[in-house]
């Protein structure tokens, strides 16, 4: 079991409602959305909850949801790294399905791997995972939207490998260039002026050959 924007979703009884929208910043940072529904069993129901791990608190919070016949909750996070992401979705429960989603950098290539267990999901229910990148992406398996988003809406019963990859800078990389040609400037600069002190301080005492007429 893991992600938990499917695990706590994926129960055994009554349609389900899933609405995953992710963003993928050029920074490598991870933010979005969560509605996860289910259609009430009783007066009480509140639907399934999703819960956040105490070290994400204050970047992700989860808010009850209801629409259209279907109660549950809803998970916002914002800023994660890649690696507070994996955090985030290998936050389990004892809920039978899941989604595994992972995103990683290979030098200037960014790639989402995982799959979408709906094996125990009851037929009926609707289920849809859609990112969007900073830039075109270049493989994928999911339905495109545009060049730089991806859907995916995986059926009940099925497992279904998720996959996307895109290109673009290493962040790392970019500020080290930034450092660099800052350093550079500055390097140019301080030349400039050490040269433009030197000629206003010239020794300007006029020569013995000035002096003969």
């Amino acid at each position: 079991m893991s992600l938990v924007l499917a695990a706590m979703l994926l129960l055994t009884t009554g349609c389900l409602y899933t609405d995953a929208n992710i963003r993928v910043t050029e920074d490598d940072r991870v933010s979005g959305r969560v509605i996860v529904g289910q259609q009430p069993e009783e007066e009480n129901d509140q639907g399934p909850q999703l819960r956040v791990p105490d070290s994400l608190l204050g970047r992700a919070r989860v808010q009850r949801w209801a629409d259209e016949g279907y109660v549950g909750s809803e998970l916002l996070f914002n800023d994660l790294s890649f690696t507070d992401f994996r955090q985030l979705t290998q936050f389990a429960t004892d809920a039978p399905g899941s989604f595994d989603l992972r995103f990683s950098r290979a030098g200037d290539i960014v790639s989402l791997s995982g799959r979408a267990d709906l094996r125990n999901v009851p037929d009926g229910s609707t289920v849809t995972l859609a990112v969007s990148f900073p830039s075109a992406i270049t493989s994928t398996n999911g339905e495109l939207t545009t060049n730089r988003s991806v859907t995916w809406t995986p059926s009940p019963g099925d497992l279904t490998s998720i996959r996307a990859e895109t290109s673009f800078t290493d962040p790392n990389t970019r500020s080290f260039a930034g450092w660099t040609g800052l350093m550079i400037a500055m390097s140019v600069a301080a030349a400039v002026i050490v040269g433009a002190l030197a000629w206003f301080n010239r020794d300007r005492s006029p020569k013995p050959r000035d002096l003969v007429h």
